[in-house]
């Protein structure tokens, strides 16, 4: 089995760069991207382990990536980051797990390890 692959799509630069640091010293492979149609252009070239979506972007906000993501690949699960937002509707709309920003970067790396985890087992 192969390295894990995941997509961040943060508008933020600062939080991009933070997130992908973080798990690549997990040695997962990690794509980032700006905003959610970004993303949805990467999924469609690409196979992908996790998404991690902020919620307030530009172009695609991570409510409505969620639910593209959702009803095409109902299997990826998808972690939302955001300081703000409904996190109801999150969960409704199909994400796996919301954390608040600001995060603890341990616990976002714990999160996702459990997320993957999760998933392989299922396969």
């Amino acid at each position: 089995m192969g390295k894990k692959r995941i997509l961040i799509a943060d508008d933020e630069e600062a939080i991009r760069i933070l997130l992908a640091m973080a798990l690549k010293t997990y040695d997962y492979e990690v794509d980032i991207v700006k905003n959610g149609l970004e993303a949805i252009n990467n999924i469609y070239k690409r196979s992908y382990d996790l998404i991690i979506t902020d919620y307030m972007m530009p172009e695609m906000d991570g409510l409505e990536l969620t639910k593209r993501i959702r009803s095409e690949y109902p299997f990826i699960p998808i972690l939302i980051v955001s300081a703000n937002g409904p996190v109801h509707d999150f969960l409704k709309s199909g994400a796996t797990a919301c954390i608040p920003k600001p995060f603890n970067i341990f616990e976002l790396q714990n999160i996702i390890k459990t997320m993957l985890n999760r998933n392989s087992e299922r396969i």
